[in-house]
């Protein structure tokens, strides 16, 4: 008990830093140097002629570091890029305000919370769009999905479920084909049993060196509490949000707070903390590579290859799906055939592959709603 206590003021003491560090600054008289680079860091962004937005490296090198943790405080942010806390403050506000920052959100283990996930892609016949507009809202309203989103490739929609038995998911399925199935031209359901996450190392152009930022699925149920759940869900729909912030909405002491998100982290419930960026708006395309092999012998080469690839953000392993999936963020699907075509020749296990452009999500959690 007594460790316990300790640990929360330890905890406490560290997260009030942090909270300052987040809070409002004061603008004060800075240096010279300083004062040019606020001036800079206000200056409006360029645009390319595929209307994208150009950053210079330190709002690259800040979108790195939010990737490598969003609720690190804006004092020890503005360390790692070498700018002031003020400036880094600034160039935040821009980011998000230009929308290339739509929002931030923890990686939690769904799978230490007891849950089941599930993939589904379906491809459409017959519908028209008014038809496939019915669908995806069916599927957005619907409390089981966390994700919505158009595809194009072999298949028309994709969405993910999550249960905590497979009977849930059979009586939620089945009431969407009694509704559907004349509409539904192919399907293929997979169960995920592992996520492996990356950090953007393509934004500061280097080769992917410490490049894995979590893998979520396999875990075994950890004990947790309607507050846990509580703290979860408001960090799920703003993983920046403030300490006080969390506290008044749940009429809980700060010092909780801090507690609580700190056992979660280090119960492995939360794996990390990742800005959602507009990739349009960067320039980028994010798609998805099936892979389909002779040998499956070969998957951990392959893993090697994916995770050494700046440009893979995830690498999915599933039950009833391909025999390896991975996801990249990539400029063009030219730059995505030529890491196709690298593959192909480091890998003759390869008996075929096909690619999904993900176009957009209609519904994106992070927390079942259930």
């Amino acid at each position: 008990m007594a460790k316990d206590i300790k640990k929360l003021l330890d905890a406490y003491e560290s997260e009030e830093e942090d909270k300052e560090d987040e809070e409002e600054p004061e603008v004060k008289e800075k240096p010279r140097e300083r004062a040019l680079e606020y001036s800079r860091a206000s200056e409006t962004p360029k645009t390319n002629n595929h209307g994208c937005i150009k950053l210079d490296l330190k709002d690259r090198k800040i979108l790195y570091q939010l990737g490598l943790n969003a609720r690190q405080p804006n004092s020890k942010l503005a360390k790692n890029v070498g700018l002031s806390k003020e400036v880094v403050h600034y160039r935040i506000k821009r980011l998000e305000s230009q929308d290339i920052i739509k929002t931030y959100y923890p990686i939690i283990d769904l799978s230490a919370l007891g849950y089941l996930s599930f993939r589904v892609y379906l491809g459409l016949i017959d519908a028209s769009p008014q038809k496939e507009k019915e669908i995806i809202n069916f599927l957005v309203k619907c409390k089981e999905t966390l994700y919505v989103y158009d595809i194009e490739g072999p298949f028309d929609v994709a969405f993910g479920i999550a249960v905590k038995e497979i009977r849930e998911f059979e009586s939620f399925y089945n009431e969407f084909k009694d509704n559907f199935k004349s509409y539904m031209d192919k399907e293929q359901i997979s169960l995920f049993t592992a996520v492996y996450h990356f950090n953007r190392n393509y934004l500061l152009e280097q080769k992917a060196q410490k490049n894995l930022a979590g893998i979520v699925g396999r875990s075994k149920l950890v004990e947790h509490d309607e507050i846990d759940w509580n703290i979860l869900s408001l960090l799920s729909k703003n993983a920046r949000i403030l300490l006080t912030d969390i506290a008044e909405k749940l009429s809980i002491p700060e010092r909780t707070v801090a507690f609580r998100i700190k056992r979660l982290e280090q119960k492995k419930i939360i794996l990390g903390y990742k800005p959602l960026l507009d990739l349009n708006l960067l320039g980028y395309d994010y798609f998805k590579l099936d892979i389909v092999l002779k040998d499956t012998s070969k998957i951990k080469n392959l893993m090697n290859y994916a995770e050494s690839n700046p440009f893979v953000m995830y690498i999915d392993r599933t039950i009833g799906g391909s025999d390896f999936e991975f996801d990249v963020e990539v400029k063009n699907k030219q730059q995505l055939l030529e890491i196709v075509e690298d593959l192909r020749t480091k890998f003759p296990e390869i008996r075929e592959w096909h690619y999904f452009s993900v176009s957009n999500f209609v519904k994106l959690l992070y927390l079942p709603e259930n």
